[in-house]
């Protein structure tokens, strides 16, 4: 009987796991641009993204479903991260600068100032600043590429820049493609950095007290994993697992980093998905943004080719939680 009652419980049990750990996939905000830069903030228990091309920071409350947002006419915005201790306050990469902008996230804002911190490096016709993140000190990180028409991007025309709270921008990674997703290991001594043509996650020692990386490695290569697309926006879970975005692959996937395995996909509606964050109350809700045209279009008017892509979704019971976000410390 012990031997039948074993046999039957090795039968149903991964049953039982795969019931609760069933993902359901629900699209909570409509929409044809490009969303990216999706960072859940806790304070608001809302989530704040950026549309692109479209020159706007958006906020989306799952409390009510209502979303808001805010226009600036300074030029596409990449990404935005609150800052420390200072309410409605937020660094954004917007076209070729990082900016300061105030914002109560409540009512729709057809004209917001912005307040100029600093200008790329590196920069030409073309270059605008795309994904960016704090990092465990307050940093913010974020980096470039520079578009050119039908070329789409020029290769290794892109920096990852670091900016400090006294707004000393600092060179971290040259010679970069299109400088997407950025994660610390949870013991704050690795840094994972996307430049999506490359298809790989790479890996970086980092020291916390100066920001410095060094020994690059590859956590992930998507080649060697028969993955399609190319790696987006990513994020950490608690378990140190990376969440990463494909973009024209259709899907999230969830990697160890420590041994490049594959731990498992999960397929999306939309085939150009950008970027994940965690957020809830538990971190247990993983939102995804996605786009509906290329990356290379600069019209938010132009026909969208995707009508799932644009789109906020809301993934639910994929069995992992988040870590909280980190915000920019600035000294004004």
């Amino acid at each position: 009987m012990k031997i039948l009652l074993t046999c039957i419980f090795s039968l149903i049990f991964p049953l039982i796991v795969s019931y609760k750990m069933s993902v359901k996939i629900k699209r909570v905000v409509e929409g044809t641009g490009l969303a990216e830069g999706p960072h859940w903030d806790e304070r608001s228990q809302t989530l704040f993204y950026v549309e692109i091309y479209a020159n706007k920071i958006c906020r989306y409350n799952p409390e009510d479903s209502v979303v808001t947002w805010a226009y600036t006419a300074h030029g596409p915005v990449g990404s935005i991260v609150p800052v420390k201790d200072k309410p409605n306050t937020f660094v954004a990469g917007c076209s070729k600068d990082i900016v300061l902008v105030t914002w109560d996230g409540e009512n729709n804002c057809t004209d917001l100032p912005v307040k100029r911190l600093t200008t790329a490096l590196k920069h030409s016709q073309g270059t605008r600043f795309n994904d960016g993140k704090a990092d465990p000190m307050g940093r913010f990180w974020t980096g470039t590429y520079t578009e050119r028409g039908q070329e789409l991007y020029l290769p290794n025309q892109g920096e990852l820049y670091s900016l400090d709270s006294n707004k000393v921008l600092t060179t971290r990674v040259t010679s970069v493609s299109i400088s997407n997703g950025l994660a610390w290991s949870l013991n704050n001594k690795l840094l994972y950095y996307i430049d999506s043509p490359t298809r790989k996650v790479a890996e970086y020692d980092y020291d916390l007290l100066t920001g410095s990386i060094a020994n690059k490695r590859i956590a992930f290569d998507l080649e060697e994993n028969n993955l399609p697309g190319i790696p987006d926006g990513m994020t950490v879970d608690s378990k140190g697992n990376l969440w990463v975005a494909l973009f024209e692959g259709a899907q999230v996937i969830q990697i160890d980093p420590r041994t490049k395995k594959l731990l498992r996909s999960i397929p999306m509606p939309a085939k150009r998905v950008t970027s994940v964050v965690f957020g809830g109350p538990l971190l247990d809700t993983l939102y995804v943004t996605t786009a509906g045209y290329g990356f290379s279009i600069q019209n938010e008017q132009t026909p969208a080719d995707d009508l799932q892509g644009g789109s906020i979704y809301e993934v639910k019971g994929t069995g992992a939680r988040g870590v909280p976000a980190n915000h920019y410390k600035i000294n004004l």
